[in-house]
């Protein structure tokens, strides 16, 4: 008997229809939120990470390095791009369970991202 082992799911970018989906659906206020919400939408296959800087970002939708920063951090605190992990202090996202219609990605940080993940006790011999 053999087993078959599944193929993994071919990455998938957003189509028109669920962009303009998500267009309508954001009713963000800001330029700066749906210029980085767009740029998160299509930069990447849906559920990947973006692995670009708020400084990337930033100039390459043409805002500042602290307004991309500040809509980042309003998108990731309303749902709509969800932490996909932090090197050296950085944080990266991916498009968020709000934008993509999709569940969070299984093992997504918690809003506590930065809490430790253990507290390393030493054993002294008695």
């Amino acid at each position: 008997m053999t087993t078959q082992i599944a193929e993994p799911f071919a990455p998938r970018f957003m189509e028109a229809a669920e962009l303009n989906d998500l267009l309508l659906r954001s009713q963000l206020k800001q330029g700066a939120d749906l210029k980085v919400l767009m740029y998160y939408a299509t930069a990447v296959p849906m559920g990947e990470p973006v692995r670009s800087t708020a400084t990337d970002i930033g100039r390459m939708v043409g805002l500042s390095t602290t307004s991309a920063s500040r809509s980042i951090g309003r998108l990731a605190e309303n749902g709509w791009l969800q932490l996909a992990y932090s090197a050296v202090g950085v944080k990266f996202y991916r498009l968020g369970a709000k934008a993509s219609g999709l569940p969070p990605a299984p093992g997504a940080p918690d809003d506590d991202a930065d809490a430790p993940l253990a507290t390393v006790r030493h054993l002294h011999a008695s």
